[in-house]
């Protein structure tokens, strides 16, 4: 299977400080525009499973590990901020191999 991952430079997921200070630029930096929670996403595969892909995006759990398919929502971990999910997404012990971390910021 090739994956959409594979071109893409490891360097940009959120284990990554660089992605950190991205994210934290593009939101603009402020307090009150930051997100109220996220979610780590570990992002696997290439295209929509719907339309013949084989994407299989996975939430990290509140164990510390990526979770299996399909979730239970009250065991997906929520973080207040980046640098939670950061530290959390560097600890990762299961995670697939051509994969890239990332997170879903909410605004509550």
């Amino acid at each position: 299977m090739k994956s959409i991952a594979a071109s893409v430079k490891f360097e940009q997921g959120l284990e990554h400080i660089d992605y950190v200070t991205a994210r934290l630029a593009n939101w603009g930096g402020r307090a009150s525009n930051l997100p109220t929670s996220m979610t780590v996403i570990e992002y696997w595969g290439d295209g929509d499973p719907f339309f013949g892909g084989q994407a299989d995006d996975r939430s990290l759990g509140k164990s510390g590990s990526i979770l299996p398919r399909p979730t239970n929502h009250a065991d997906v971990a929520v973080f207040a901020t980046i640098e939670e999910a950061h530290e959390a997404a560097k600890k990762i012990p299961n995670r697939r191999e051509g994969s890239i971390l990332g997170v879903a910021p909410s605004w509550d």
